[in-house]
């Protein structure tokens, strides 16, 4: 399937409402074509010599003509509102129709843009993402508007009107068409340059406005420099440069209009001569050769249209291809063809328990045999993984974590610590090894279930424009309120929220109420608590917090992790000193292992944070 055709299957859902479309369009079309008939009536039988038809002299009698005025009259209001009427319609309908297909494509776009891997992510710029959802995606929007509907459109028009011209004078048809190659040459001259010239002025214009605000905000600098005198001669050359260009444009567009303005009145003038000479020999009547006249202004639109078919379809491939390099990316963090679902302890004995909604008897349904239960016993065989070849991150790391455990990961920054922590929730996949979770590879887990026994705490806290108690529900909307103030207080974060102008229905986030550091970092811990995981993933969750606020946080952090298997990217001792186990990374490599106490005693990473703390 080629790229235009499968961007048009985003508009397929709307096949009833197109066939609505072109049928609106064509009757628009026909209104449009029958007014200047009324004109060539009224000229013909009311003002000129042409007698009437025989059932209008027997149905008015001798006022016959008064009442075809009337007639005709109320004919020509009635076209031109009938023309409105269904051409607002149809291009109402056919924006509905634009708009449902873009909303398509976004949502299969953003359903993509969930499933990246962090690897992928991490070879696109967020802003570059972004940009393809929002704005590459209107090229599809467009491909349909002025690439199929527009185009479809302007076909029908000029055809019907080929066709009514031709069955009224085949002469004057032809010379009514010679107007076709020099406007499509003056569209396609003029078409090409104006664009480069407009957005060459608004360039000069934006140097300009630039250069104003650069300005205000150097003011100081320039008055104490007395600079004031080269600031406004550089700023003189800026508008003139503006000027020169906005001349330039306004030059281009007069000149495509003086240009269509000659095409069309040396047509208009053939028409006259041609048509006259037809009139003359009985072959037309006066006002027949009006309704040529009248038509003639009608080709300038669709052959508008269609002269920019060309440059629309260019452009609309860009944007769409774009947006289809993104969908054809393939899936590399995926569930595998059979994979097992995971549950936790807590989850296996509630699905054993409680009577399944609906089943007869109450009889609770049992969970697929191959379910695991996730209890935290965690090995990492020979682990290894790179974003590049050739630039390893980690390197056959090798180690085991029991159900309970409170492991911390020491080392410099650039170690692998963060990357260690995203492999257990498969945001990637290791590219040598493996990861079991209580002896099964993670890769042969179900994504989603396996993720619902993690909780990750990032080291940046993530707060969403919403409510407080949305942020804290978000692992868990259903939760009650009950829950999320339990959440809260467990994270040492109620006491703050209670002083809040709304409590937990305050909205927090960018352009709402402002939280400090430690703040957020304990709604993060709150999120934490209530989704309940029985696996907690920490990436320095004190790192971005001012001394102060540490004592809570640490408390806090204690709490979260007492009962869970725990590992903790960390840098702080107080937090370090809580685990039951150091591994210390360097370079990617697992240089050492043991209890703080263990690795108190002997020379490496961890004795010399101790001996720096002490200094």
């Amino acid at each position: 399937m080629n790229t235009f055709g499968r961007a048009l299957r985003f508009f397929r859902p709307e096949a009833d409402r197109m066939a609505v479309v072109f049928l609106l369009l064509l009757l628009a079309i026909a209104a449009n074509l029958a007014k200047p008939w009324i004109l060539a009536i009224v000229v013909d039988s009311l003002l000129g010599q042409q007698p009437l038809a025989t059932w209008l002299r027997s149905a008015f009698g001798p006022s016959a003509k008064a009442s075809l005025l009337w007639l005709l009259t109320f004919g020509f209001l009635g076209l031109h509102l009938a023309q409105a009427a269904l051409g607002t319609w149809a291009n109402y309908l056919g924006m509905q129709i634009g708009q449902s297909g873009l909303h398509r494509v976004r949502n299969e776009l953003f359903s993509t843009l969930q499933k990246f891997s962090l690897r992928m992510r991490h070879g696109s710029h967020s802003h570059d993402l972004a940009s393809r959802a929002a704005w590459d995606t209107h090229a599809f929007q467009s491909l349909f508007h002025q690439g199929f509907l527009a185009p479809i459109g302007a076909t029908m028009g000029l055809v019907l009107m080929g066709i009514v011209m031709a069955r009224l004078n085949f002469v004057v048809t032809l010379v009514s068409f010679t107007v076709v190659p020099p406007l499509l040459l003056v569209l396609k001259h003029f078409g090409s340059k104006i664009p480069d010239r407009t957005q060459a002025a608004q360039q000069a214009e934006t140097q300009v406005s630039t250069f104003v605000q650069q300005t205000l905000a150097s003011l100081p600098l320039i008055q104490s420099y007395t600079r004031e005198d080269y600031e406004e001669n550089a700023f003189t050359s800026r508008t003139a440069v503006a000027m020169e260009k906005r001349m330039v444009q306004h030059g281009w567009e007069l000149g495509f209009r003086l240009a269509v303005g000659i095409t069309f009145a040396v047509v208009a003038a053939a028409i006259v001569w041609f048509g006259s000479k037809q009139v003359l020999a009985g072959r037309l009547t006066t006002g027949q050769l009006l309704i040529f006249l009248a038509y003639l202004p009608q080709f300038f639109e669709p052959l508008n249209q269609l002269s920019r078919l060309g440059s629309t379809l260019t452009h609309a491939t860009v944007g769409i291809r774009r947006v289809f390099d993104l969908l054809d990316t393939p899936e590399e963090v995926k569930d595998a063809p059979q994979a097992r679902p995971v549950m936790s302890a807590r989850e296996f004995t509630a699905a054993t328990t409680q009577p399944s909604p609906g089943k007869r008897g109450g009889q609770p349904r049992l969970p697929d045999p191959r379910t695991l239960i996730c209890e935290g016993t965690i090995a990492f065989q020979q682990v290894s993984f790179a974003y590049q070849k050739s630039r390893p991150v980690l390197e056959e790391v090798s180690f085991q974590i029991t159900p309970g455990q409170t492991v911390a990961i020491i080392g410099p920054g650039g170690a692998g610590k963060t990357t260690l922590l995203q492999l257990l929730p498969r945001f990637f996949d290791p590219t040598a090894g493996a990861i079991l979770l209580e002896g099964a590879d993670l890769r042969e887990l179900r994504l989603r279930e396996l993720r619902r026994q993690i909780a990750f705490v990032l080291q940046e806290p993530i707060v969403l424009p919403a409510s407080l108690a949305e942020n804290i529900a978000y692992g868990k909307p259903r939760a009650s309120r009950r829950e999320i103030e339990e959440a809260a207080r467990a994270a040492h974060a109620d006491k703050f929220i209670e002083k809040l102008p709304n409590a937990y229905n305050t909205i927090i986030g960018e352009g709402a109420t402002r939280l400090n550091a430690g703040e957020r970092q304990r709604v993060n811990l709150a999120r934490a608590f209530l989704k309940d995981a029985p696996l907690l993933l920490l990436d320095e969750p004190a790192g971005a917090v001012d001394a102060e606020p540490d004592a809570l946080l640490v408390a806090a952090l204690a709490n979260l992790t007492a009962g869970r298997t725990t590992l903790i990217a960390a840098r702080r001792l107080e937090t370090i000193r809580r685990a039951d186990k150091i591994l210390v990374l360097r370079d990617g490599r697992l240089v050492d292992a043991g209890t703080p106490v263990e690795l108190a005693s002997k020379p490496g990473y961890y004795s010399q944070m101790l001996l720096e703390t002490q200094h």
